[in-house]
């Protein structure tokens, strides 16, 4: 920074007054197109991790009691229930679930 004039080499004050920035209203709304495409490529992937929740649950913590149920026996499984399966893995993938969440919750 030049200490005479207190700019960078090259501006001087007179070029940043005579050119301020003009940001367009269209850039703005570009920007927020973009931002919602982000938020819903992020609800998909959030989709797409709870669906394979249950899946990795049965194969792994709940194995035997996947095997003992009847072919097309109903159940209900909750958020509690996958929260609680006592795989590691699912925990970690439940924290970038929140993760996501807190992160959309943030940005809107």
């Amino acid at each position: 920074m030049n200490e005479e004039h207190k700019t960078f080499p090259g501006w001087s004050f007179d070029e940043i007054n005579n050119n301020p920035k003009i940001i367009s209203l269209n850039h703005y709304a570009q920007y927020k197109k973009t931002l919602s495409k982000l938020i819903k490529q992020m609800d998909n992937l959030s989709d797409k991790i709870y669906d394979k929740l249950f899946n990795l649950a049965c194969q792994g913590k709940w194995e035997e009691w996947d095997k003992a149920q009847p072919v097309g026996t109903e159940f209900y499984v909750d958020d509690e229930m996958l929260r609680n399966t006592g795989d590691e893995n699912i925990d970690l993938l439940w924290e970038i679930l929140d993760k996501i969440e807190e992160v959309k919750e943030k940005i809107n």
